[in-house]
C-alpha cells in the first residue's frame, strides 16, 4: 500500500495545477518522484481527490484515530500540581504520575499515557543531580562573594592571581582487572538496543556492589601557578594542619617564588575547607611566608577549576594513555604527576578564564547551582 502524500508531494501538486497541468501528469511527476526512491507511488484516484479537495484538506480537523483524552488544559493542570508536588515533598520522596493525576482531578488514564503527553513539553523521569547540600546562609554567601566578581579585570583569575590551589583523593588501580573496572566504569553510554541492555559488553559495574580494590589511593594537592600545573604534591597521609603547614613552607611557596617571582605576599585561591585550609596551624604557615587566601565561599566546588576541569582532565589523559599491565605505586604516581605538568597553557586557561561567567551564572541562580553543570 503507498503511503499517504506529503506536504510536499501536496504543495507540489498545487504548483503542478496551478500551471494548468491534468491530473494524469502529476501523477505522473509524483509516481516517478517516488520510484527514484523506491517508494511505492500513489494511486490517481487519490491524486484526483487530493486536487479536488475531497481528501488532505488544509487546516481541518483530525478526525482519524481515537479520540484525545486529556485536553491541553488537563495537561497543564498536570504540570502544575507536578511541580506544587515536587516543591511540597522538598526532594525528600518521589514524586510519581498516579499521585498527579489523582490531584489534578482529570479523567482518569493510565500513566503511561500521561507520560507520553509529558514527554512533548520535556517532561520525562530523570536521575536527579548530585550536588553539595547549601543551606540559605551558604547560598547568600555565594551570591554576595560571585557580585563582587564583575568588577574584577577580566585577567584577574588567569594573571593577577598567584596561585589556585585544592587537594583530592585518587584511586590507584595498579594491577589489571582494577584498571579494567576503572575504564568500564567511566563509560557513559551505548549505541544498543533495548534487548540487547543484558548482553556483555553492554553492562557497566555498580558503584556500590561488589566493589574491586583499586589497589591503591592517594592524595594529592595540586596548584594552578600561570596557568600551568606547577605543584603537584602527594601527601603522606590525609590532609590535615600538618600537612597544610609543610606544603606551605615547602613546595607551594618555592613554587610561588620560582614563577612568580620575589614579593612581600602572594594572593592564592584555595579552598574554605576547615580541615587543612582554615586551621590554626594552616593559617600561621601562611602568615609567616607570607600568602593570603582570597575569600571563597562554602560549599563551592562548581567555581574551582580544579574540581570542574583539572581532575577530570587530569583522569581522561591518563586512560588514554598506554598504561602497563601491571603498574607499582610509585610509577602510576609519577606518571601522573608527568601528565598533570604536561596540560597546555592554553588549555588550562580557557578552563580558568571561565570563573567569573560561572560566578555570574551563581548570581543568577540565587546562589544555587548554576545551569552550566
Amino acid at each position: 500500500m503507498a503511503p499517504h502524500l506529503t506536504a510536499k508531494e501536496l504543495d507540489r501538486s498545487q504548483v503542478m495545477s496551478a500551471k494548468s497541468k491534468t491530473p494524469v501528469e502529476i501523477h505522473a511527476a509524483l509516481f516517478a518522484s517516488r520510484s527514484s526512491r523506491n517508494v511505492p507511488g500513489p494511486d490517481l484516484t487519490t491524486v484526483r481527490r487530493a486536487l479536488k479537495g475531497d481528501t488532505h484538506r488544509r487546516g481541518a480537523k483530525e478526525t482519524r484515530g481515537r479520540k484525545l483524552v486529556l485536553t491541553k488544559k488537563n495537561l497543564r493542570r498536570i504540570n502544575t500540581i507536578r511541580k506544587a508536588l515536587i516543591k511540597q515533598a522538598k526532594g525528600e520522596r518521589e514524586v510519581h504520575l498516579e499521585e498527579c493525576i489523582r490531584k489534578a482531578r482529570v479523567p482518569m488514564v493510565h500513566p503511561s499515557t500521561v507520560s507520553r503527553a509529558l514527554k512533548t513539553i520535556g517532561v520525562a523521569w530523570r536521575t536527579p543531580h548530585q550536588k553539595p547540600l547549601r543551606l540559605p546562609s551558604d547560598e547568600k554567601e555565594r551570591v554576595d562573594m560571585c557580585s563582587k566578581w564583575k568588577r574584577l579585570p577580566n585577567d584577574y583569575f588567569t594573571d593577577r592571581v598567584d596561585a589556585i590551589m585544592d587537594n583530592k583523593s585518587f584511586q590507584i588501580p595498579t594491577y589489571m582487572r582494577a584498571k579494567s573496572h576503572a575504564k568500564e566504569r567511566r563509560v557513559k553510554g551505548h549505541l544498543r538496543t533495548r534487548s540487547e541492555g543484558l548482553d556483555k559488553g553492554f553492562i557497566k559495574p555498580s558503584d556500590t556492589k561488589n566493589k574491586v580494590n583499586p589497589g591503591a589511593t592517594a592524595s594529592v594537592c595540586a596548584a594552578i601557578i600561570n596557568c600551568r600545573v606547577k605543584v603537584w604534591d602527594f601527601l603522606p597521609k590525609r590532609w590535615c594542619g600538618q600537612a597544610a603547614e609543610e606544603l606551605y613552607k615547602g613546595p607551594l611557596i618555592k613554587a610561588l617564588q620560582k614563577h612568580r617571582s620575589l614579593k612581600n605576599s602572594y594572593t592564592i585561591l584555595e579552598d574554605s575547607d576547615p580541615t587543612g585550609y582554615k586551621c590554626n596551624k594552616g593559617k600561621a604557615a601562611k602568615a609567616e611566608v607570607g600568602i593570603k587566601a582570597f575569600p571563597w565561599p562554602r560549599y563551592s566546588p562548581d567555581l574551582n577549576p580544579l574540581d570542574y576541569f583539572l581532575w577530570a582532565g587530569v583522569n581522561r589523559r591518563m586512560a588514554q594513555q598506554g598504561a602497563p599491565r601491571t603498574e607499582s605505586l610509585i610509577a602510576y604516581k609519577k606518571r601522573m604527576r608527568r601528565t598533570a605538568f604536561a596540560i597546555p597553557e592554553a588549555v588550562i586557561r580557557k578552563a580558568v578564564s571561565r570563573m567569573k561567567s560561572r560566578g555570574a551564572a551563581v548570581v543568577a541562580a540565587g546562589g544555587g547551582d548554576m545551569k552550566q553543570d
